[in-house]
């Protein structure tokens, strides 16, 4: 099965006139579960799916019990996984202590191997599923709200994701800008808002 990708807008600074640029990015649908893992396995080994479940785990604690020694451990064939500390933003070397330091992230860099085998087999495809939102400029949501407000008098979240393309986290943003620009009203609870359009607004006159 190929890899399902598709564009995303780079950021870029408001502040400057650029040509607006783009990268490709895996599209995500399904997550790969332990027990995927141990059946595809036992599929290709003479192991019982108990000793690959009981390895894996083992595999894990271990890897915690390497990790906490300050180690870097090496899977060949697979990649290195190590640590990455974080500090407060004014550490200083003689005065920041010890319990100021936390772990930023478990890092892992591929083995030269893995890569390669990717690259031999990967085959890519540009895919249907949207799971990113439309770009979508102020005044072209407040012309949807307009036609949207002259049919309808309340709008939900779900509702406005669906007028503009938008994902939950972006239309929730826009929705939250649109109140704090007095444009629109929330008429409910806060935890489950209903709004409807502003005195001034979307053709409440």
């Amino acid at each position: 099965m190929p890899i399902l990708f598709d564009f995303y807008a780079s950021p870029s600074d408001p502040e400057k006139e650029e040509k607006e640029k783009y990268h490709a990015r895996v599209v995500r649908s399904h997550t790969v579960q332990i027990d995927d893992i141990v059946n595809n396995i036992s599929k290709r080994c003479t192991l019982s799916k108990g000793d690959i479940r009981a390895v894996l785990d083992e595999l894990g604690d271990e890897l915690v019990y390497n990790l906490c020694e300050g180690d870097r451990v090496c899977l060949p064939g697979i990649g290195y996984f190590y640590l990455s500390l974080s500090a407060p933003k004014d550490a200083n070397p003689k005065t920041t202590r010890s319990q100021n330091i936390g772990i930023k992230a478990v890092e892992f860099r591929a083995d030269s191997i893995l890569k390669n085998s990717l690259e031999s087999h990967a085959q890519f495809e540009r895919s249907d599923i949207k799971v990113h939102s439309s770009r979508l400029e102020s005044y072209e949501i407040d012309t949807l709200l307009v036609d949207y407000f002259h049919k309808n008098e309340f709008l939900t979240r779900i509702k406005f994701e669906k007028l503009c393309g938008f994902t939950k986290t972006t239309a929730q943003r826009h929705l939250q800008r649109l109140v704090d620009e007095s444009k629109l009203v929330n008429v409910n609870t806060r935890h489950n808002p209903i709004y409807k359009p502003a005195k001034g607004f979307y053709g409440n006159v």
